[in-house]
């Protein structure tokens, strides 16, 4: 009886994957041994379910071109420039930093690359100072690209030609629209919130409408605590408005037996309980007739809280009225000389 032979060294067995293209199974399995090494084939196995998700692949922070490895030691990297990139043109290799150590990867750029997105690239142009270089610059990322370009300013040319006479409502610095309308007897004035000239109505007085003597019912030897003399209307405005009222009556005593005083009143809208815009003081005196009538209110006024203001839009009339202030005596209402002027004051 034989006996195997026995080896004292190693053997080195390769397995080797074999593709089955027919699809008939394995009867036989060659094995080939030449010298000290045994080659298996070995029929491939159906493919089996994707294995596990390795750990994410390290971001890249790329960094260009740089000449050569010496250039990129030269830059003193440190743990704080982890994930850097270069593409090392002697080498034609990119080197990435792991924040200790530089992998490199060989001959990254064999070939050119698939086309990328079309970049929508946006312009502008701007004028630098005269005498100024031209410059150019390229912002923002393809696909999203900006070109900026500026221009040195030319020198300042002779003046041209006179143009057309333009509509101050189309002027950059006015404001009229719905909100803003210009109005009869309109201005325009600065607007500090909006930065605008908007119109307004004008600042100065409206009017005058007046009544005279003829207009005014007058009386001897009255006995009356109040008797209204006259009325005046004023048509409707475009804007809200004060009553400016002006004037005189003439108001005496009927004795000096007595002593009498009465006022003459201006009231908006109703004789006696209209809001009061307009006073002369009468003299007790049977020898001094006259009643010089200014604006006065009822109540103290202020800019931010005004008196008979009369909304815009709106028809009014105004009432002349005696009214004995004291006393009891009778009183005389001359006519003669007698007016009454009233101006219109926007608010």
């Amino acid at each position: 009886m034989t006996e195997n032979p026995v080896f004292d060294d190693d053997i080195m067995i390769t397995m080797r994957g074999v593709v089955d293209s027919v699809g008939l199974p394995y009867t036989v399995n060659p094995v080939e041994l030449v010298d000290r090494e045994a080659v298996i084939e070995v029929r491939e196995g159906p493919a089996g379910p994707p294995g596990p998700d390795g750990p994410r692949a390290w971001p890249w922070d790329w960094q260009g071109d740089i000449a050569d490895v010496d250039a990129l030691r030269a830059l003193g990297l440190t743990t704080a420039d982890a994930h850097k990139a270069w593409r090392v043109v002697a080498d034609n290799a990119v080197y990435f930093w792991t924040g200790m150590e530089f992998i490199a990867f060989g001959n990254a750029f064999s070939k050119s690359g698939s086309r990328g997105a079309p970049s929508r690239m946006s312009g502008s142009a701007d004028a630098g100072p005269t005498g100024s270089v031209a410059a150019a610059q390229l912002v923002g990322d393809a696909p999203e690209q900006h070109l900026a370009v500026t221009f040195p300013r030319g020198e300042v040319g002779d003046p041209g030609d006179p143009g057309e006479a333009g509509r101050i409502q189309d002027a950059a610095d006015v404001l009229i629209d719905a909100d803003h309308n210009l109005g009869q007897n309109f201005v325009l004035a600065w607007d500090e919130n909006l930065q605008k000239f908007t119109p307004i109505p004008s600042p100065r007085l409206m009017g005058p409408w007046g009544i005279g003597q003829g207009q005014f019912n007058g009386g001897s030897n009255l006995d009356d605590d109040h008797r209204m003399l006259a009325a005046i209307t004023i048509p409707a405005q475009p804007m809200a408005w004060q009553p400016v009222v002006e004037g005189l009556v003439g108001v005496v005593s009927q004795s000096t037996n007595q002593t009498t005083g009465c006022y003459i009143e201006v009231r908006i809208g109703d004789p006696k309980e209209g809001e009061l815009v307009g006073l002369g003081v009468g003299s007790p005196s049977p020898s001094f007739g006259v009643a010089m009538v200014t604006p006065s209110y009822e109540h103290p006024t202020a800019p931010g809280n005004p008196l008979g203001v009369v909304p815009a839009n709106r028809t009014i009339t105004l009432y002349v009225s005696v009214r004995r202030a004291y006393g009891s005596g009778r009183y005389n209402v001359n006519p003669h000389g007698a007016q009454i002027i009233v101006y219109a004051r926007p608010v």
